[in-house]
């Protein structure tokens, strides 16, 4: 689930995949997202495990945004390009890509729309099952339009989903609905995230 392909990778149409500099801020979004889910994961868990949880989730995530965001300034500095635009703001990045605007709003909509619909039927404790769901597929529509590497991170999220889901459908209730997709879908991220870092560090030869 590495957010950084190789340096061979092809290019779809004028986009550049995800080359290092924007894998690298793609470990600094997956930190981030990967802290915010460990929170709500944490909540379906209780006592002083809960606790460590959203503290251990907090370092984790924190650790995987601050070495992203010094290996990504290392590597403009090493290139000669810090005062021209990273690879992400390009005019040829995934983040500029129209395709990339589209399924992200798409993805807002579901999320949105699914929160709104769960919570009208009295089935509020699966939103975060939806939620990991949802964002799962907008990897998966990024991985065919973008880079294959997505597949593996939008498949574990998609499982956090289900996974979330039939332990509601067991009888495990809002807490083991929030623990169960919460914390896997934080694991997917931080798995991601850490792995591009790491990744990143062995090419720079840190």
């Amino acid at each position: 689930m590495c957010l950084r392909p190789s340096a061979s990778i092809a290019i779809v149409g004028d986009v550049e995949a995800v080359p290092d500099r924007g894998a690298l801020v793609g470990a600094m979004i997956s930190g981030m997202f990967g802290l915010a889910w460990t929170q709500w994961g944490a909540a379906g868990v209780s006592g002083s495990a809960s606790g460590a949880i959203r503290v251990a989730g907090i370092a984790i995530g924190l650790v995987i945004f601050f070495l992203s965001a010094r290996l990504r300034r290392s590597a403009l500095r090493d290139s000669g390009s810090v005062s021209s635009a990273p690879p992400t703001e390009g005019a040829g990045s995934l983040f500029s890509s129209p395709a990339y605007r589209l399924v992200v709003a798409l993805e807002v909509v579901a999320l949105l729309g699914g929160a709104l619909l769960l919570g009208a039927i009295g089935h509020r404790e699966y939103i975060i099952a939806w939620f990991a769901t949802v964002v799962g597929i907008h990897f998966l529509a990024l991985a065919r339009l973008f880079w294959v590497g997505f597949y593996g991170l939008g498949t574990a999220l998609i499982a956090a989903g289900i996974a979330g889901a039939i332990t509601g459908f067991a009888g495990g209730g809002l807490g083991g609905i929030q623990a169960v997709s919460g914390l896997i879908a934080a694991a997917s991220l931080f798995v991601a995230g850490g792995w591009t870092v790491v990744r990143a560090r062995a090419g720079a030869h840190i």
